[in-house]
């Protein structure tokens, strides 16, 4: 097997089940609910307990991957995963439904951050935004699938047999990533971990990781959190769509994201190529999103679905975020550098789908479900927030060391 295929597939295809777990409970999140007699607060707290333990692992995680290389602690981690996805399947209450997303959300933290670290280790730097964006148009095929594909295997199967069957999967990944990624990806002498701490303390203090990360954090910690689990509620909610027709659309919505996952890559590729900054790419993006929310605060509710094909396509932008950190620093730092902008992505997007929900609540509708002025009003703080988060990236110089 070649070695690009080698590296690429099991980590690519380990993001693929890392999304599919976050993005399942749009459409799974319905039954479970009716089965516990959850509110949408309850749910939105559920749920977003995956992106809660995200946050906790990754500063650890990312002295991890660069203490033991990406592969063996990948590879490890999902079997915990498995081990989370089979107790939520066989959950009896809350309590343990709980704990079951929490270790998916821990076995899985690293799909990303010590993916974009072993790209680093094995390809070239020009090679990086497309890599890295074919690495997260995988991860758009789990969104796919978690819409209408989940839709109909859960009414076929019900959900508890969907987890079971992710939870196997999740263990045999583990074996591959072990036993197919190529051994040799760190050094022979790694540094203490004294060192890397203190160079982990070195990036969390630097002025080029405060430039980038509020603006990083806010842009992916939305798009993450709101249309992984509140693009389904918002469709049958607010826009009128049936559930059915809703879990197609959330399909439609994960085609968007894995064209928004390539769109950006190949454009931040050619930025690099041409002597662009991929910063100014990634603001760009950035923008776009932040105009397409607005639009889905003004538009009526029943005409918002398509919208939201463009709000996943411009959240994609956040692919770009770890290429303009990255050359800042060098790429042995890669794991600490992707794993402490993941660290505050994941605690907002645990924050904002949590309550998001809890906003829901005040906002009932006759129907059941929450109004769409809930929705509304969610979006426009987030909106605020947004806006708030471009200042420190458009007012603070960029350092000169930092490349394009």
């Amino acid at each position: 097997m070649p070695l690009f295929l080698r590296v690429f597939l099991p980590f690519s295809i380990g993001y693929l089940l890392s999304f599919l777990i976050r993005v399942i409970n749009a459409v799974a999140g319905e039954p479970i609910a009716e089965e516990f007699a959850l509110s949408p607060g309850e749910l939105g707290l559920l749920t977003s307990l995956f992106f809660l333990a995200f946050a906790c692992t990754q500063l650890p995680n990312g002295i991890l991957i660069d203490r033991f290389g990406p592969r063996r602690v990948q590879g490890t981690l999902l079997l915990v995963a498995g081990t989370g996805t089979l107790l939520f399947a066989t959950a009896g209450s809350f309590w343990w439904l709980g704990v079951g997303r929490l270790l998916m959300g821990f076995g899985t933290a690293t799909c990303l951050t010590a993916s974009f670290a072993a790209y680093r280790l094995w390809f070239g730097p020009d090679r990086l935004p497309m890599i890295n964006g074919l690495h997260m148009s995988v991860g758009g095929i789990g969104a796919f699938i978690g819409g209408a594909p989940t839709e109909a295997l859960i009414t076929a199967f019900g959900w508890r047999s969907i987890f079971f069957v992710l939870g196997i999967g999740l263990f045999v990944l583990a074996f591959v990533t072990l036993f197919v990624v190529p051994r040799h990806d760190t050094a022979a002498a790694p540094a203490p971990t004294r060192v890397l701490l203190r160079e982990l303390r070195s990036i969390l203090v630097s002025r080029p990781f405060w430039r980038l990360c509020p603006l990083s954090t806010a842009v992916q910690a939305i798009s993450l959190s709101v249309s992984g689990l509140w693009a389904g509620p918002w469709l049958r909610d607010a826009a009128g769509v049936a559930p059915a027709t809703a879990a197609i659309w959330l399909s439609v919505i994960g085609i968007a994201l894995m064209l928004g996952f390539l769109s950006f890559g190949w454009l931040g590729q050619r930025a690099a190529r041409r002597g662009v900054s991929i910063e100014r790419v990634f603001v760009l993006g950035c923008f776009g999103f932040l105009v397409v929310q607005i639009l889905m605060i003004v538009v009526p509710p029943t005409l918002t679905a398509p919208l939201w094909l463009l709000y996943v396509f411009f959240g994609s932008v956040g692919v770009l975020a770890f290429v303009v950190g990255s050359s800042s620093f060098s790429p042995s730092a890669a794991g600490r550098l992707n794993t402490a902008l993941n660290f505050f992505v994941f605690v907002a997007a645990f924050l904002v789908q949590w309550l998001f929900g809890e906003l829901l609540d005040f906002f009932p509708a006759d129907h059941g479900g929450a109004s769409a002025a809930g929705y509304r009003t969610a979006f426009a703080i987030l909106c605020a927030i947004q806006a708030l988060s471009f200042i420190p990236i458009l007012v603070i110089r960029r350092p000169e060391t930092q490349g394009s």
